[in-house]
This record gives C-alpha cells, sequence and structure tokens, in this order.
C-alpha cells in the first residue's frame, strides 16, 4: 500500500503557454494547495496524483518551483510527455494544429525558457520584428534571466555579472546568494517576459 509522505510527488501543473508551447512540473505533497493557487493565477491546469499513480509520467517530470509572487516555475517538457499528462488528467490539449510547436519545445534554444511567462521578450517590446537570436543578443551585466545548475535541475532566476567571449555569461542566482556564481552559454538561458521583470 503506498502512502503519501512529505516527499511523494503529489501534484502536476501544466499547460501551454502563449505560444502553445507545452508546459509541466512536479510538486511535493506540502506544495499542493500553493502550486494549485498559482496553477489558477496564471491560467494552467492542475491535476492531484494518488500515490503510486502513473508513475510512468509523474517520475519523469521537473520538480517545480514556488515563488513569492504566488506563481511557479513551470518548465518545458516534450509534446509526447504533455500529451500523455492532459490524456491523465481528463483535459483536451490545447495544441494548435500544424503550428510545430512540440518539436520547437524540445529545442536546445527553448529547453531553457521556465515558464509561460518567460517567452520572447527582453528588457522592453520587441515588436516582432527580429530573429529570436537577437534577444540573447542584446543580453547584458546586470539583465536577470533563467538559468540551471546541471541537467537534472530547474531553471531559476539569475543575473548577470559579467559578460565574456564567445556568448558566455558568468551569473548569480537570486534567490540564492549564497551559492557560487556559474559560467553559462547564451543558448542555455531562457529570457523573462518584461511584464514579469517589471514586477519585482
Amino acid at each position: 500500500m503506498n502512502v503519501a509522505s512529505e516527499t511523494t510527488r503529489s501534484l502536476i501543473v501544466f499547460g501551454r503557454d502563449d505560444s502553445r508551447k507545452p508546459h509541466a512540473s512536479v510538486f511535493l505533497l506540502p506544495e499542493v494547495e500553493a502550486a494549485e493557487s498559482a496553477a489558477r493565477l496564471m491560467g494552467m491546469h492542475s491535476h492531484r496524483v494518488e500515490p503510486g499513480e502513473a508513475p510512468e509520467i509523474v517520475m519523469r517530470l521537473p520538480a517545480g518551483k514556488l515563488f513569492d509572487s504566488g506563481k511557479a516555475f513551470v518548465p518545458f517538457v516534450k509534446g509526447e510527455l504533455y500529451t500523455r499528462i492532459a490524456a491523465l488528467a481528463g483535459v483536451a490539449d490545447e495544441r494548435d494544429s500544424g503550428s510545430g510547436d512540440d518539436k520547437a519545445a524540445d529545442s536546445p534554444e527553448n529547453a531553457s525558457a521556465g515558464s509561460p511567462e518567460a517567452v520572447t521578450g527582453h528588457g522592453g517590446a520587441d515588436g516582432g520584428g527580429g530573429a529570436s537570436g537577437d534577444l540573447w543578443a542584446r543580453l547584458a551585466v546586470g539583465d536577470m534571466v533563467l538559468a540551471s545548475e546541471g541537467p537534472d535541475e530547474g531553471y531559476f532566476e539569475a543575473r548577470i555579472m559579467k559578460a565574456k567571449a564567445k556568448g558566455i555569461f558568468t551569473l548569480k542566482f537570486r534567490d540564492y546568494p549564497d551559492a557560487p556564481q556559474i559560467d553559462r552559454s547564451y543558448y542555455q538561458l531562457g529570457l523573462i517576459h518584461p511584464r514579469q521583470l517589471a514586477k519585482k
């Protein structure tokens, strides 16, 4: 008999962003109510997971992170996994037909964008006139981005402390001031929408 504990993966938060790219993450038992509230705030879905339910889905999901703003960090996931989550929760998949977004969501460039708010945009209105690479080209010291400590870790807000050659940036995690600074290439970083930055 499976018994829930504080380390039990107990809630899936999932949804598609404005570009129809799939996001999903899992939260532990003590985080369930706050994560459900965050899902409603962000216009996403949530599904409570019974102990031992659908481990082939639950164990593949990245851990989410709750923010003081009441919102949550919900990373990109593969389209195939998102489809299985939607079926598990009994929710219709809102994917636009023929958009090719699932393929885009699996690409290295997009894999670093951690939430529905971390899509296009940086420091101001983009106007839609440039290629997405231009957004990363405008990154500068002092900008806030999303970065990960490693392949098995989530993405968290970090400030650019130094710009190096070949698109390498030295970063410091905002919520972990005692953590050592890290170096990351521009393609490993996610961008935060300027409207979200304005709230900080």
